[in-house]
């Protein structure tokens, strides 16, 4: 449970979009709601572990979203993915498994949605489609040990490798037409 939480970084308030959280301290917060989850698990309060955790999920789906919108110096996918997965091992451990896939689909669909749209920039494409290698395998890992039809951990590779192959496909286009290709919008930054 105890993720290493990724290096601080903050948001240009200059920079910052209209109508989202102020961020002040980039991934501060997250980082802050994190280790005392981390610190509650330890001590064995589970209830206020698990709202310590979902507190860090939505500063994490805040920092995702500024991160769709404009280039930031956090790691956002990683910050999703760690706080997705850290409310999925919690529910594994208390006994429900049900609650612990949802968790790993969400950062899973999240990776993929967020990679898959051509309204993200490339760069933080790039990143979810990095960091979609890590939630993958560990919903493949929780849909096996469930015994989920195999089938249904295929599909999802596909999609996955499918949507790694698209960003890749886009970022080599964008490198060769050096960002400038009138028929190809592409979002670099």
């Amino acid at each position: 449970m105890a993720h290493t939480p990724p290096s601080n970084a903050a948001v240009d308030a200059s920079t910052r979009p209209q109508g989202l959280a102020v961020i002040h301290g980039g991934d501060r917060r997250w980082k802050t709601l994190t280790e005392t989850a981390n610190q509650t698990y330890a001590q064995g309060e589970i209830p206020l572990a698990r709202t310590a955790y979902l507190d860090a999920l939505e500063e994490a789906e805040q920092l995702f979203a500024v991160a769709l919108i404009q280039s930031c110096r956090f790691p956002a996918p990683v910050i999703y993915n760690v706080s997705c997965h850290n409310l999925a091992e919690l529910a594994e451990r208390v006994g429900d498994s049900r609650e612990a896939e949802a968790f790993y689909r969400k950062a899973y669909d999240r990776l993929i949605e967020a990679a898959r749209s051509p309204a993200t920039p490339l760069s933080m494409r790039i990143a979810c489609v990095q960091h979609l290698k890590q939630s993958l395998a560990a919903l493949a890992q929780h849909l096996r040990s469930h015994e989920c039809e195999e089938d249904v951990v295929d599909t999802a590779i596909r999609k996955a490798y499918d949507v790694a192959f698209d960003v890749f496909r886009v970022a080599r286009h964008a490198e060769q037409a050096d960002n400038d290709c009138p028929h190809c919008p592409i979002v670099s930054s």
